[in-house]
């Protein structure tokens, strides 16, 4: 299932992606690693470019594509959390590949514990890490967050399966988890929530300024 129409998705990923990290999109294309979709890495790069946060906060590493992102489209300091040795390694190697270490720097470790231990202050979160911690993770991020900031979550409409009433027995906890993190953000009166279909949805997310 695709929650958007695949002629509409073809059309927009025609444009491309981020031209300067085709090598890395076409590596983690014939590798099987998750990476942010083509139509989510522009819109991921617009927002950074717009807001242009001091610091950044990204959970889920991966081979550093989504921090190479971030880092070349402003933001001054990356602080992202990989709890697999071998990605962490990986993107460490494609940072200095670009020229990117003085800015972005990977911690290994698992999102919930670096979230529970550490006295961050960050002016965006670029969440995509595992789905069903996806509440969890907020709430710990939401005190970190500088008035003004700016939570963005990838994948949160899980292929479309979120809008099922039903779901195979394989994804169900991912699926049950996002449905109710929706609808919790959508819930609670402090927050200013908008739900995108781009790319396999992006949750965006920050306070209403009364309650910063």
């Amino acid at each position: 299932m695709r929650i958007v129409e695949p002629k509409v998705t073809e059309y927009i990923e025609g444009f491309g992606g981020i031209k300067e990290f085709q090598e890395l999109e076409d590596y983690a294309k014939e590798q099987y690693i998750p990476i942010v979709m083509k139509d989510a890495a522009r819109f991921l790069g617009f927002m950074v470019a717009t807001l242009k946060p001091h610091k950044v906060l990204e959970l889920g590493t991966a081979i550093g594509y989504s921090a190479l992102i971030m880092a070349t489209h402003g933001a001054k300091e990356i602080i992202s959390i990989e709890r697999d040795e071998t990605m962490r390694n990986m993107a460490l190697q494609n940072i200095q590949n670009y020229g990117q270490e003085k800015i972005i720097k990977v911690v290994h470790d698992d999102c919930l514990h670096y979230l529970k231990t550490s006295e961050d202050q960050v002016d965006f979160v670029f969440m995509d890490a595992g789905k069903s911690h996806y509440r969890e993770y907020l709430d710990l991020c939401l005190p970190k967050l500088n008035p003004g900031g700016v939570i963005l979550c990838d994948n949160v409409l899980y292929r479309g399966l979120v809008s099922l009433e039903k779901t195979e027995r394989k994804h169900r906890t991912n699926i049950v988890n996002l449905q109710e993190f929706i609808r919790y953000v959508h819930e609670r009166e402090d927050l200013l929530v908008s739900l995108l279909s781009i790319s396999d949805g992006m949750l965006l997310i920050r306070r209403k300024e009364e309650h910063v």
